[in-house]
């Protein structure tokens, strides 16, 4: 027997939306939510009234008064977009959340049809890159014709936790379009808004929201300093639970996240101190005692994590798991070398580095068991992992090992990682520091005689995208394809200079520091007695 049907009512609390309960939408709070002692989070702001007369003229629909193309783009949202922008981490954001949002929110609505629109441009040309131009350009308008729009509503918004909301998705937008610098002022506007006192107190944005910005914090540290330096980590703090373990998985990601970010803050720290002014510095006590602290709370982290194994059946080949533990290692080796002087004590970490690469393995055999292709995602996923693995371990055949996994188990875009841009660079910092040359699939050419003890003159300390003569700021990974890459080397005498090259072409010869006019970064020379 088929099922009553009721119109739907979307004048109901927010709180009430999500948990899928009708609302019985008393004013200032509903009852349904004070009488079981839940905050209610107050009611949407409905631009106009709503007219029954043509819901009734209208059948049932999930995403009503939209045309075939938005439709179709909505369609294609919930079914393909949705399930792949969260990568490892947990979808209901994108595939419940959200969706239940954009049936009753113009902004939220206008955003996702941008979203699957360009989404759908990407994954076309993936699939194929001489595919229709036609397409591409009416998806073009579409896109802008949205986004615009979702600006629009958005200026009239009144709700901070809707605000936040949109604020992720327009992050989307700009990460999907490779606006690296746009993206990242989204988040800090964000976090700043996150701060205040309204949108912290609602129930559902510290639920669903909170672990979302939290795992954002960490770009402007990978990308950009102007933004990182300004960052509060306490508004998106961890509180581990009281009792010192972990209850799901979820919360074990949402600790390692904030680790993550406190370690990331630590490095940029030290940046100074490995390439810049401070080399020959004493290192500030204040710091050291903030690297303990970091590293401590790590290994608590792990330790709450097996105790979690240990009680539940957490399944130990999940590839959230891995990327969560590739994290934790990451966090160990990178910021035990935060305040290191020279590249050599990543070398002691080779235990660390083969542990990274087998639970790897271990995810690309679970993914492949499941058939699927690994789609690009919004989150951060295993490139900048397995780029760390490949720059730091001096071990050849685990870097190559890393290289290939990057090829395999990554998908082509992660958040602002490009693969195919980092397995470029990758591959000219190893055959760089190995003397080599390596062929397509990863492996050296026939007759290559490797170097494998390498000394601190020929290892690649640093990094970054452009001329060296144009060099700004610090960069890890974004549109490195077909571009010029700037190395930070030293000479035998100790002297920092910069090599720049161009990936896929031959090396040129390394210019030094006073050829290149560097004069945005200060540089350590050795002091000299």
């Amino acid at each position: 027997m088929a099922r009553k049907g009721k119109r739907k009512v979307r004048t109901g609390c927010f709180t009430c939306k999500i948990r899928r309960v009708k609302c019985d939408e008393a004013k200032p709070d509903c009852l349904r939510c004070s009488s079981t002692g839940r905050v209610c989070d107050g009611y949407p702001d409905l631009a106009k009234p709503i007219s029954h007369q043509l819901q009734l003229l209208k059948p049932p629909s999930l995403f009503p008064d939209t045309g075939m193309q938005e439709s179709r783009a909505l369609e294609y949202f919930c079914n393909m977009v949705s399930p792949n922008l969260p990568g490892a981490t947990d979808p209901y954001f994108w595939t419940h959340l959200v969706v239940q949002f954009s049936q009753y929110e113009p902004a939220v609505r206008h955003s996702i049809i941008a979203i699957s629109s360009l989404y759908e441009d990407i994954v076309r040309e993936e699939d194929s890159p001489l595919g229709s131009l036609v397409h591409r350009r009416q998806n073009s308008i579409i896109i802008l014709r949205h986004y615009n729009a979702a600006i629009k509503e958005l200026k009239e918004m009144q709700n901070p936790g809707l605000v936040l909301l949109v604020c992720i998705l327009f992050i989307c937008l700009e990460v999907l379009q490779g606006n690296r610098d746009v993206a990242l002022r989204h988040c800090t506007h964000g976090i700043a808004i996150l701060a205040g006192p309204e949108p912290s107190s609602l129930n559902w944005v510290r639920e669903y929201l909170m672990p979302l910005f939290r795992r954002l914090t960490t770009l402007p540290f990978f990308f950009k300093s102007k933004e990182a330096d300004g960052l509060d980590l306490t508004i998106s703090r961890y509180t581990p639970p009281p009792s010192s373990s972990f209850s799901n998985q979820s919360e074990a990601g949402d600790m390692m996240d904030d680790v993550m970010n406190q370690a990331m803050l630590l490095i940029r720290q030290g940046f100074s101190v490995r390439i810049g002014p401070s080399h020959y510095e004493p290192i500030l006590p204040r710091l050291l005692k903030e690297q303990d602290g970091i590293l401590c709370l790590a290994r608590q982290w792990y330790a709450m994590l097996m105790d979690l194994e240990a009680r539940s059946k957490v399944q130990k080949t999940s590839v959230a798991r891995a990327l969560m533990l590739a994290k934790y290692r990451i966090v160990l080796v990178w910021g035990s070398e935060a305040f290191s002087r020279d590249d050599s004590g990543y070398d002691g970490y080779e235990d660390e580095f083969r542990s990274i690469l087998d639970d790897a393995v271990e995810a690309v055999a679970f993914e492949k068991k499941g058939g699927v292709k690994p789609r690009p995602s919004f989150e951060m996923g295993f490139i900048p992992l397995l780029f760390f693995c490949a720059h730091r371990c001096r071990v050849l055949h685990l870097r190559l090992k890393a290289l290939r996994l990057m090829r395999t188990l990554a998908a082509p875009r992660e958040s602002l990682w490009e693969r195919e841009g980092m397995c470029a660079l990758a591959r000219l910092i190893i055959e760089t520091e190995h003397g080599l040359v390596l062929d397509d699939e990863g492996w050296p050419r026939p007759g290559a005689v490797p170097v494998y003890s390498i000394p601190e003159d020929t290892r690649v300390l640093h990094f970054c995208s452009g001329d060296a003569a144009e060099y700004h700021e610090t960069f890890f990974g974004h549109g490195l394809r077909r571009s010029r890459v700037v190395l930070f080397m030293r000479n035998r005498s100790g002297d920092m200079y910069l090599r720049p090259e161009v990936l896929g072409e031959v090396s040129t010869f390394p210019v030094t520091v006073g050829e290149c006019r560097a004069k945005k970064i200060a540089l350590c020379r050795r002091v000299r007695s």
